[in-house]
């Protein structure tokens, strides 16, 4: 009994742990695409790419403004901008189908 009262709080903290996809997700939202298409792109990113592109991308979420809303076309230009050609395939391919097929 006294192992599970420890093991509880460590429990909770796992818990709170966010997942790349979910990382990935709410940088997209961060970089201003809507919440239904970040959420279908970051399933595909983060099946395709390595964990260190997907911290490169994350310097596509932190280049706008707060609050600035950005379309899916310009979120693309900033991350051709990163020069990496295996990132800008994988998220164009993504937004391309999640923007069709949702």
């Amino acid at each position: 009994m006294k192992r599970a009262i420890f093991l509880l709080p460590l429990l909770a903290l796992a818990g709170c742990a966010a997942s790349p996809e979910q990382r990935v997700n709410a940088a997209l939202q961060e970089a201003g695409l809507p919440a239904k298409i970040a959420r279908c792109m970051a399933g595909r990113m983060t099946e395709r790419l390595s964990i260190e592109q997907l911290k490169e991308l994350k310097s596509v979420a932190k280049s706008n403004e707060p609050g600035e809303k950005l379309s899916v076309k310009r979120v693309l230009r900033r991350i051709a901008e990163l020069g990496d050609p295996e990132i800008v395939s994988v998220t164009t391919k993504a937004a391309i189908t999640c923007e069709i097929g949702g």
